[in-house]
């Protein structure tokens, strides 16, 4: 009993490490910008949303060594550059200069959700912040 107990906790933790190696591996490569949803939880919550066009783009390219690499056009100012990220679970790190983005993570067909939250602190509201890009 105790043998079959033992298999079983070992085919499942192997099962929830290969899934995890699949979503990873699915985040691998480029992706591009779609939009971006900020939701601030005010005594009146407040949604704003921002959609990629002509002056705002954005391409996320994720390496499986862990570097970024990132384009950007926003408002018609081009910013290229790296950086790193690292993935835990649904949890994703990204390290870009002297700026680090917590989040969580899923992909669903071709869409990348990276989802950001803050709580409420003192001097600022809380908000979630829904990034969505495609495959390129």
């Amino acid at each position: 009993m105790i043998n079959r107990l033992r298999l079983c906790y070992i085919t499942l933790f192997l099962v929830s490490q290969l899934f995890g190696e699949d979503k990873l591996q699915r985040l691998i490569g480029p992706w591009t910008f779609q939009s971006m949803t900020t939701i601030t939880k005010a005594a009146r919550e407040e949604i704003n949303i921002l959609y990629k066009d002509d002056k705002n783009l954005e391409t996320l390219t994720f390496e499986d060594s862990g570097n970024l690499h990132y384009k950007v056009l926003n408002d018609g100012i081009e910013k290229v550059g790296d950086g790193v990220w690292y993935s835990e679970g649904i949890y994703l790190t990204i390290i870009v200069d002297q700026d680090t983005t917590y989040g969580t993570f899923e992909i669903e067909g071709s869409t990348l959700s990276i989802i950001i939250t803050e709580d409420e602190t003192k001097d600022y509201y809380g908000y979630s912040t829904i990034l969505k890009y495609n495959s390129k």
